[in-house]
């Protein structure tokens, strides 16, 4: 991807660039004149208008209702935190819930649903599972153009978990994201040309990134438009990538339209052709996916579409994506081996089948980039039904063409057929067949989406290669295609063996640049303290290196270790003095430690020019703000949004400052002009209000989630307006019904951060905290996981108003945990042990950092021993006493016991999986499998799975009877691995494929080797 797309001025609709430009000359000149702009507005709630179908270029209608589906239910999230220290599979969740409490019992549940429809689709979106698309009906031949699963059947397959396959996923900054089955922002719009949106959008807790999608339907077309924005608010860079992943539901016969000749696996490895593979398997036919999963990349091809179709229903759907937006393609399929089989029964209740079809920024989705903080990414594609049209040779946003050739009357010449659909109409058309060197055949035709255009040219030489052109009355062409002809790299260009990845040398023999990549890469890939430990050793070899040095510097900022920050990138400065991005950095550091004037002047140097001018000049804006000088902290932003119209938060706060002044005008005015091209905006939404404007939807919107009430709360506090931000922390929100949540959400009355930021506000604002502070030390701390830097003066004033404290302790520890600062963890938590053992998850925190951190393994299972006692349902206080046990070197005996004093009717799948290993490994077989089958176990993607626990017990049992010389009683065992086990669902097919994984295969070598034949 070319970083010129990640300019301030990607992208965006001219319309677009204009109001945010505009906006900025208004605020500018401080101007209370109302420009006219499109129409918009949310409809939430709105009744369903009647049907729009036949009715020539009429409104599209948007509106809300709900959907009942039948849903699996889901039990409350893990109540410990998930530190980076902690991770063993690469995926970094804090400051979010783990979310794999699944089960195997459905009820119907209703659902917020948000409709989007016009002549030709109708829509759904449900905003309360990640602002998924749901379906989207073609009603013209009344096929779905997406996977619509009719029950939502979790499996432990995203991030956090519970992930469940259907429609439309939206990936960013990571793969199944955070909030992929969470409540996300909306809104719905119209606009005066007809047309309507939905708005989907997030900011995330882990990195405070935003996404948001924009899904359009307009009148007359048929094609279903996704305009996305990917935007970096925060105050650091931070890794990212993207991916729109649809689910297609498929049958043995559908075919993937996939424009490539060749593919790539995973990482960037295993070249192979397309759609026939090495292996002879045309890959393009759904019912050849015997062999496992199909997971593929795009490779060597310039190709912007894609496509699915199924002869079944004479249905299916073209993805379009210009190179220029999204390049990179995937399709992914399960397969119908036995796993892939396996697979269809933990996602659906009728077995069904889909594909995904996926396009994304990078190559694969192994490859992340950064974005720097006020920097945006800009991208649209689209969606296309198609019908009774044979396949897809060609698509673009207007049209979709298949050209296929039959056998004529004759032996020599063939029939060229042409099948045409098109997403808008076009009058008096012209199409024409050349081949050749010239015409073959030309006609007018008049095409439009409620029918297919077919026409057979017979008769015509078979040698020759033909073209398509179809151009509208006026002239300018709607699609154009060579038979044979795509943008392919030649041949004899594309690489098909690719290079080995590169090895890093051993530590002392690395380079400068080795260090400083290889922390790059560790940071793409989410390992901040491995990279923060890799610009460390690399610094100990090249002491005086400004690269290492400011990239560790710019690290420790993210991590929230200012004080290290300061001290390495002041470094940087004096030996380069007009470095922006450590200056910048060192501006951050400094505010952060209260060091306003010496973070006034860094922003001052890195505001000069360059990529962090944007951030820098909302940085100093805030500045202003924090000394009283509104005015001057209006025209920085007001000149800062004109110059950078795509750093969407430069501008929020002015509507604040413009209230704050006496201008309420002004704030109306141009409050209005943002909410047109940001409507679930919850901040700009919180705005309105306080302006006067009625959104009911709105405190049962914040009440839902605390976080978005935080978010708020620490935008007015960064400029200093304290009492803003005690106006929001305590209003008295609404619960219930109304209010949807995800499991385990605390209510913000519930939140003991909401209660400790008020105090702090109003501690700033010489009023008596106290009270605040009370209640917040009263307040359960389940599932509050501070991340936000701006927690650390929070929890210390709490701390300096009490130090008997216990929750603020806790939490303040968990702060610096996060940030990898263990030291200073372990001494918070202790003093929180001392006042308050029981708090959740602090002995289970404190025993995996002794373990993690190579501590003393007995003191690690006193810890957690005490956490058994503490907090008995906390299962991870019994994993963590097995996993003290076995470092400690205990036997297996004593580890299962450990494990079998948990007392909670539904263990965690990790528990269940150790404990039947543990009892195997003590020689309790019959046990170890009656563990297994006791309890349901979702499955996990990549995880371990009851079938391959089960064979590590038999093939351990069938070890031990070698190992005592019974070798006709472990041979006829290992025969019998493939027997059917009805308690635990396991079949026949998918032992025998589970019995060809290189851990059985080394297993049972293992016993033969015992016992030869």
């Amino acid at each position: 991807m070319s970083y010129a797309r990640i300019a301030f001025s990607v992208n965006l609709s001219l319309g677009e660039l204009f109001v945010r430009a505009t906006l900025g000359m208004l605020l500018l000149a401080f101007t209370a004149t109302a420009i006219a702009a499109q129409s918009s507005g949310n409809t939430a709630g709105q009744a369903r208008p009647g049907s729009s179908a036949g009715t020539a270029h009429a409104q599209v209608h948007v509106w809300q209702d709900t959907i009942t589906l039948p849903t699996y239910e889901e039990g409350p999230p893990d109540i410990n935190p998930p530190f980076d220290q902690f991770v063993t599979n690469g995926r970094y969740n804090y400051p979010y819930t783990m979310r794999e409490n699944l089960s195997d019992h459905s009820s119907p549940r209703r659902w917020r649903a948000l409709n989007l429809e016009n002549e030709y689709l109708k829509c759904v979106v449900l905003p309360d599972l990640g602002g998924h698309l749901y379906r989207c009906l073609d009603k013209r031949n009344g096929a779905d153009m997406f996977y619509r699963n009719p029950s939502l059947k979790f499996a432990r397959i995203a991030y956090r978990g519970a992930w469940a396959a259907y429609g439309i996923e939206f990936n960013f900054p990571v793969s199944h994201n955070w909030m992929t089955a969470s409540p996300v922002d909306f809104a719905t719009s119209t606009a005066p040309d007809g047309s309507a949106t939905i708005w989907v959008k997030n900011i995330d807790r882990v990195y405070g990134m935003e996404w948001c999608v924009e899904l359009t339907l307009r009148p007359g077309r048929a094609a279903l438009e996704q305009k996305t924005t990917l935007y970096n608010p925060s105050g650091a860079r931070h890794r990212f990538y993207w991916w729109t992943n649809a689910g297609v539901q498929v049958w043995d016969d559908t075919r993937l339209y996939y424009p490539t000749q060749f593919t790539v696996f995973h990482g960037f490895t295993d070249v192979d052709t397309w759609p026939v593979n090495r292996a002879g398997v045309d890959l393009s036919i759904v019912r050849n996916h015997k062999d496992g999963p199909v997971s593929r990349f795009s490779y060597a091809s310039n190709e912007p579409f894609m496509g699915v179709y199924h002869p079944r229903t004479n249905a299916g759907v073209v993805h379009y994506s210009s190179r220029s937006d999204l390049p990179s393609k995937k399709i992914f399929s399960w397969g119908s081996d036995a796993d892939g089989l396996q697979w269809r029964e933990a996602l659906s209740d009728n077995h069904s089948a889909y594909v995904e079809i996926q396009a994304g920024l990078f190559r694969d989705q192994e490859t992340y980039g950064f974005l720097d903080p006020q920097q945006s990414i800009h991208f649209t594609e689209y969606w296309l039904p198609i019908r009774d049209i044979g396949g897809v040779t060609r698509a673009n946003p207007d049209a979709v063409l298949f050209l296929s050739r039959t056998p004529s009357e004759n032996a020599s010449p063939v029939a060229l057929e042409v099948a045409l659909n098109v997403t808008r109409a076009f009058a008096n058309a012209k199409l024409v067949l050349s081949g050749g060197t010239g015409a073959v055949a030309a006609e007018s035709v008049s095409l439009s989406p409620n029918a297919t255009y077919r026409k057979q040219f017979p008769d015509l030489p078979a040698d020759k290669a033909y073209s398509i052109v179809l151009t509208a009355e006026a002239g300018e062409v709607i699609l154009s295609h060579g038979e044979g002809k795509y943008d392919f790299v030649p041949r004899a260009e594309v690489r098909t063996e690719l290079p080995p990845a590169y090895e890093y040398p051993a530590i002392e023999k690395r380079s400068e640049g080795d260090f400083l990549e290889l922390g790059a890469d560790q940071e793409r890939n989410g390992m901040q303290l491995e990279a923060l430990a890799t610009y460390r050793a690399g610094l100990n070899r090249f002491p005086h290196s400004v690269p290492l040095t400011g990239s560790l510097g710019r690290l420790e900022v993210a991590l929230k270790q200012f004080s290290a920050a300061i001290e390495h990138l002041s470094s940087v400065m004096e030996r380069v003095s007009n470095d922006q991005e450590a200056s910048y950095y060192l501006g951050i550091a400094h505010a952060a430690n209260g060091q306003l004037d010496k973070a006034r002047r860094a922003f001052e140097v890195s505001e000069q020019f360059g990529a962090f001018r944007p951030a820098s000049l909302y940085e100093l804006a805030a500045l202003d703000a924090r000394q009283g000088s509104f005015e001057r902290a209006h025209q920085r932003l007001a000149a800062a949004a004109q110059e950078f119209p795509e750093a969407l938060r430069l501008i929020d706060l002015d509507i604040t400052l413009l209230r704050l002044s006496g201008k309420e005008q002004a704030a109306k005015d141009h409050l209005a002009i943002l909410l047109k091209v940001d409507p679930a905006n919850s901040f700009l939404r919180y705005e309105a209000a306080r302006l006067g404007q009625q959104d009911e939807t709105l405190w049962a919107h914040l009440a839902a989630d605390p976080e978005r009430i935080l978010e708020i709360a620490v935008q007015y506090m960064h400029f200093g307006l304290y009492a803003e931000a005690v106006e929001i922390l305590a209003r008295d929100y609404p619960t219930g019904s109304g209010v949807v949540s995800e499991p385990g959400m605390p209510s913000p009355q519930q939140d003991p951060l909401i209660a400790y930021y008020r105090g702090y506000c109003r501690e700033l604002l010489h009023q008596d905290g106290a009270a605040d502070f009370a209640v917040a030390s009263r307040l359960p701390a389940a599932y509050v996981f501070p991340n936000r830097p701006e927690s650390f003066d929070v929890l210390k004033r709490a701390l300096a108003a009490n130090s008997g404290d216990a929750n603020a302790h806790a939490l303040l520890g968990s702060l610096y945990m996060s940030g990898g600062i263990e030291e200073a963890a372990m001494t918070e938590w202790e003093a929180a042990r001392t006042l308050n053992p029981a708090i959740p998850a602090l002995l289970r925190n404190m025993g995996y950092t002794v373990l993690y951190s190579k501590g003393s393994p007995e003191r690690a299972a006193e810890l957690f021993g005490e956490g058994t006692t503490a907090e008995p349902a906390n299962a991870e206080n019994y994993l963590g006493l097995e996993k003290a046990l076995r470092a400690a070197g205990r036997s297996p005996e004593e580890r299962a016991a450990a494990l079998q004093k948990y007392p909670g009717q539904s263990p965690p799948a990790q528990l269940v999986f150790q404990l039947a290993r543990d009892l195997a490994e003590a020689g309790r077989f019959e046990e170890a499998q009656r563990a297994l089958a006791t309890h349901f176990v979702s499955r996990e993607e990549g995880g371990a799975s009851r079938m391959e626990v089960y064979v590590e017990i038999k093939v351990l049992e069938a070890k031990s009877l070698a190992q005592k010389n019974q070798c006709g009683a472990a041979r006829t065992l290992i025969q019998h691995l493939t027997d059917p086990v009805a308690q635990l669902s396991l079949t026949k097919d998918a032992l025998a494929l589970e019995l060809q994984s290189k851990n059985a295969r080394e297993a049972i070598g293992a016993i033969d080797a015992i016992c030869p034949k």
